[in-house]
Formats: structure tokens, C-alpha cells, sequence
């Protein structure tokens, strides 16, 4: 019996040995960098300006053929912030249209009843949207299920000098 056992014990030893090493454990995944967002992208053919006239200043998103796709504007006396988008069709219930800059929204009260192509909104002039529109990396707008953008917002400069005039329209009123 002793026999048996020592060699049931003598095999079970050098099945033990023939079996293979453990694997060493994997090195952890090396961390992958995430995409950027993809950025914001102006439409070919669409390109920023400003106007301006006695009652204040637009800021306008235009066309190649040089029609405003949105107009958004400061006037005085009341100092307000005016917004036009004409490729929107105006809806008898909706009376928010909002606007994005990057991920902050600003609402404007649409004017379903005004007269002309598109949408017409106003909202106080508000200073956050101004500082807002200076650095932003993306605007947009929303009107019920219509959507313009995300494009890259005015230059620079343009904001900057829009924004100015905008901050002096509150101050004269």
C-alpha cells in the first residue's frame, strides 16, 4: 500500500512539474489619448462682417453671394440685442430661439409675427454673451426643430470691436 501511495504521490509530482508556468500578468494597457472635438467649422462660402448705422450695429454671417445667414445685433434706446436667422421659418408656438456659444445658451424671444424672411428675436443685451462671443470656439442656434451651425464664430477682432459697440449701447440708453 505504501508502494501505491508513494507512486500515486511520485506521479501526481511530476504531473505538477510537466505543467506549464503561469503567464506573468499583462502589462497594463497604455493610456490612448482622446480625439479632440472636432472643431467648428464655418461652412464653405460663408464669411463674418459687421454694419452699422445710427441705431447701432450688426454682426452678420454671410453667404458667398453675400446674404446674411444670421444677423445678430445691438441697438440703442432700448439698448437691446437683436437676432435675425432667415433661413428659419417662423413657428406660431415657438418663441424661443437660442443661442450657443460653445456650450453656454442665451435665449432670445422670437417674433413669429414680424415681417420678413425668417426669424426675428430680441433679448437684453447681456454682457456675459458678449465676453462669451469674444472667446468662444463655436456658435449656434436652435428655433423648435431648426438648427443652424455649430460654426466657427466671428474673428477676433470682429467680436471684439461688435461687443464694444454693443457695451456702448447699454451705456447711452
Amino acid at each position: 500500500m505504501k508502494l501505491v501511495s508513494g507512486l500515486a504521490l511520485a506521479a501526481a509530482l511530476a504531473l505538477c512539474a510537466c505543467s506549464p508556468a503561469e503567464e506573468p500578468a499583462a502589462p497594463p494597457p497604455t493610456p490612448v489619448a482622446e480625439a479632440p472635438a472636432p472643431a467648428a467649422d464655418t461652412q464653405p462660402g460663408l464669411s463674418w462682417g459687421t454694419a452699422s448705422n445710427g441705431e447701432g450695429i450688426a454682426l452678420l454671417l454671410s453667404d458667398a453671394a453675400g446674404v446674411p445667414v444670421l444677423r445678430l445685433g445691438c441697438i440703442r434706446n432700448p439698448a437691446l440685442m437683436t437676432l435675425d436667422i432667415e433661413g428659419f421659418t417662423p413657428i406660431g408656438s415657438e418663441e424661443r430661439l437660442t443661442v450657443g456659444l460653445d456650450d453656454t445658451l442665451f435665449v432670445f424671444v422670437a417674433d413669429s409675427t414680424a415681417a420678413g424672411p425668417g426669424v426675428k428675436a430680441q433679448a437684453d443685451i447681456s454682457t456675459d454673451f458678449l465676453d462669451r462671443l469674444e472667446s468662444a470656439t463655436a456658435i449656434s442656434a436652435v428655433y423648435g426643430t431648426q438648427e443652424l451651425g455649430p460654426h466657427m464664430p466671428p474673428p477676433a477682432g470682429v467680436a471684439a470691436g461688435f461687443a464694444a459697440e454693443c457695451r456702448r449701447a447699454v451705456s447711452v440708453s
